[in-house]
C-alpha cells in the first residue's frame, strides 16, 4: 500500500486573516479557527507529500528535529481528518 499523501476538500471556504484561516464546511455548516502552525499544515496537505516528507520540509525550514515537527502535523491532521476537512482520496 502506497503512503498516504493527505489533501484537504476542494469544496471548503477559505479565508486568511492576520496568518491564520477561518475554514467554513458548507457541508455541516461548521467553521473551524487555525492558528498559525495548524494554518501552514492545512494549506501544504494538497495532497502532492506524504507527512513524513512535510515533516522533513518544515523541519528544515525551521531548525527543527523533523520527529517532533511530524507528531505536530499527525496532531493536525488528525483534528482536520475528524473534523471532515480532508479529502478521503489523500493517497
Amino acid at each position: 500500500m502506497p503512503p498516504i499523501k493527505p489533501r484537504v476538500r476542494d469544496d471548503i471556504a477559505v479565508v486568511e486573516i492576520d496568518g491564520e484561516l477561518v475554514v467554513y464546511d458548507e457541508r455541516n455548516g461548521e467553521l473551524h479557527h487555525l492558528n498559525p502552525s495548524a494554518s501552514v499544515v492545512f494549506q501544504l496537505l494538497d495532497g502532492t507529500a506524504t507527512m513524513r516528507e512535510l515533516a522533513d520540509e518544515i523541519a528544515r525550514t525551521v531548525d527543527a528535529s523533523p520527529e517532533r515537527v511530524e507528531a505536530e502535523i499527525r496532531s493536525v491532521q488528525r483534528y482536520l481528518r475528524r473534523a471532515g476537512l480532508l479529502d478521503g482520496k489523500g493517497r
